[in-house]
């Protein structure tokens, strides 16, 4: 019991510390932002949900007395309770005696659009208690987009010369503000969560077998839910910023299911480790690639590429 505690501690520390909520203003630090989860899904997985609870709690209480109750909340809201549920929804489902492996793809799936949706909620929700009005909400954001800007900016730099481009650039900056920081944070969740059940299989640890990413796959209707998304994320307003949030979020899930089916075709292939490599770094590098890879998702979803035969 008091290895738990002090794992728990430790694991909260370091994700607190990793969130940079302990350290703001220390910009040189923001990029541990995208690993802050880790620890946490590593002792979830690892030892016990309900330590990875403990852990978060740690952290979360480190952050009050450093930060403040609102940044504790944020860290509680965004990254505790995901290392928590998660993990728990997972051993329930993975290792349970009547497991079908065949369904470990859809399971998994199920779980990272629930964790999407429940991340534009907390989101769209923290907004709406910061301020009520979203008009009065974007306003200020732009106000904070510019003041940005000023103090990043060069001297001589030809946005801030001209106020028309630089009052083009705030708007845009600011529309994309919310979607994409959504964005980001589904990405450290889901790609926390598999590095952590991945470091707690190695370290044999974890008491089922990991699904296979091979079989990831989303649930069914989750085009018509994109479709959905994408139209109601063009209107103003909160229900519009929630539907941006999902509809990016589906995208990048679609895009690990199209890595899903490069996964299995490849399997068994000469030069299988370089070309996945290649198809992970492009993906970081260039961009472009993630598109075609929702595009093969978006097949797969339609067409099941992976049962097909070669």
């Amino acid at each position: 019991m008091v290895q738990i505690v002090l794992l728990a501690g430790l694991a909260g520390f370091a994700s607190a510390l990793l969130s940079g909520m302990l350290t703001p203003g220390v910009v040189s630090l923001a990029f541990l932002f995208l690993v802050a989860p880790l620890p946490l899904f590593i002792t979830s997985f690892g030892w016990h949900a309900l330590a990875g609870a403990l852990a978060g709690l740690f952290g979360a209480i480190l952050i009050d007395l450093a930060t403040g109750n609102r940044a504790a909340m944020a860290f509680a809201t965004l990254f505790a309770l995901p290392a928590f549920v998660i993990p728990a929804a997972a051993e329930r489902a993975f290792a349970a005696p009547d497991r079908d492996i065949r369904r470990d793809g859809i399971l998994t799936g199920q779980l990272a659009l629930a964790m999407a949706g429940y991340l534009a909620m907390v989101i769209v929700v923290t907004s709406l208690w910061i301020e009520p009005d979203y008009a009065r909400f974007m306003s200020h954001l732009r106000e904070f987009v510019a003041d940005g800007l000023r103090v990043m900016s060069v001297p001589g730099n030809p946005a801030l010369a001209d106020p028309a481009t630089f009052n083009r650039v705030v708007e845009l900056m600011a529309s994309i503000m919310l979607p994409f920081s959504g964005l980001i944070i589904i990405v450290t969740l889901v790609m926390s969560a598999a590095f952590g059940a991945m470091v707690a299989e190695r370290s044999g640890r974890l008491i089922y077998g990991k699904p296979a990413f091979n079989g990831f796959r989303l649930p069914g209707g989750s085009l018509i839910l994109l479709g959905a998304t994408l139209l109601v994320g063009m209107w103003d307003g909160y229900t519009g910023v929630f539907a941006a949030i999902l509809a990016l979020g589906l995208g990048f899930l679609l895009m690990l299911q199209g890595l899903a089916v490069l996964h299995m075709r490849l399997a068994g292939q000469n030069g299988r480790g370089l070309l996945l490599a290649a198809a992970w770094g492009s993906i970081f590098i260039f961009g472009l690639p993630a598109l075609l890879l929702v595009g093969v998702g978006i097949a797969d979803h339609l067409l099941d590429l992976r049962n097909r035969k070669r």
